[in-house]
């Protein structure tokens, strides 16, 4: 198990550790639950949890085909396919994977929800964002971002009803918060330690500020301006939602998830280049489907052109996480 990624490795020792006393008293070592729940029970160690995360990926791509449908608009998928740091994420971040599973799902229902009403939508929202959360407590985050986008997506449907975003804002929030809630009293309750153990992953410090207040800033907004630079195609549908299509207001709500990401860096979520990168092309992917931006000839060749730009960049120069460069050396040579 020497190609074992380290995501995985530290699920699985956080699992051992529940275990290792008796009862529920460190049940705050059960984060993220989903992902420590699947090592408690499912055999194979971190090939097992590997199996798993490549499930959960083929579900997502599964999602995307059928919103996309089998045609040439296909192509926008290459980013996800194309490119090798995809690969080792499909199938060794597993929390990642699972996370990022839930929040396609969210934001389609969160769009349908917010711009058309559609009631099945936010409720398919809120439960998939609870989902998310339980393998990423990022999805606050991004929680909060939806509700922040709800006056600017959804203005012309409110009429200047000031009560109606709160609503809304209202059905896409309360599952994920009283999920946390949830968690946060079975944490007091069975093991005495609330919050828990907030180093949920490698790479979490949570609240930490290993920089500094201002100094974690000018770093978290480094990072997401870097990772924003090899995500050409997110960029690109920005752009024509609001020229194309002619929805600023959207478009200026897409901004919100580049200042989500920075927030979750500047907190101490765990998000790598490579994470980042599988969210903005989500993010891109989503927006072209629900705009159907590739029926437009000019914008069809617009985006064609920003995924080959993509692809390259991202293969030149990787998105990396860790483990990717072993998995790499290890497959590549």
């Amino acid at each position: 198990m020497g190609l074992a990624a380290p995501t995985l490795q530290y699920v699985e020792h956080r699992a051992s550790q529940v275990t290792a006393a008796p009862g529920l008293s460190h049940l705050d070592y059960v984060y993220p639950p989903l992902p420590v729940l699947l090592a408690l029970l499912l055999p194979g160690g971190p090939f097992g949890l590997a199996i798993v995360a490549c499930l959960f990926s083929g579900m997502m791509l599964a999602y995307l085909v059928r919103r996309i449908g089998f045609s040439r608009d296909l192509l926008v998928l290459l980013p996800m396919v194309a490119v090798p740091a995809m690969w080792y994420t499909a199938s060794n971040l597993l929390p990642a994977v699972v996370a990022l599973t839930f929040l396609a799902v969210a934001l389609q229902g969160f769009i349908r929800f917010a711009t058309e009403g559609e009631t099945y939508g936010g409720f398919i929202a809120g439960l998939a964002l609870a989902v998310s959360y339980s393998a990423d407590p990022s999805a606050l985050v991004y929680a909060g971002v939806m509700c922040a986008a709800v006056p600017l997506i959804g203005a012309a449907r409110y009429h200047g009803d000031p009560q109606a975003p709160i609503g809304v804002c209202a059905v896409l929030v309360f599952p994920c918060v009283a999920a946390a809630a949830c968690w946060s009293f079975l944490l007091w309750k069975f093991s005495g330690n609330w919050p828990g153990s907030l180093a949920y992953s490698l790479n979490a410090d949570v609240l930490g500020f290993p920089d500094g207040i201002l100094g974690g800033i000018g770093h978290a907004v480094t990072a997401t301006l870097t990772d924003l630079t090899r995500s050409e195609l997110y960029v690109v549908a920005v752009v024509l939602v609001g020229v194309r299509r002619r929805a600023p207001a959207f478009s200026a709500a897409l901004v919100l998830p580049v200042v989500a990401l920075a927030l979750a860096l500047w907190l101490g979520f765990d998000y790598s280049s490579v994470t980042a990168y599988f969210l903005f092309t989500l993010l891109a992917v989503t927006v072209i489907t629900q705009f159907s931006l590739m029926e437009d000839r000019v914008a069809w060749w617009i985006l064609v052109a920003a995924v080959v730009a993509q692809v390259i960049i991202a293969i030149a120069w990787a998105p990396t996480s860790p483990g990717f460069s072993v998995w790499s050396h290890h497959l590549f040579g």
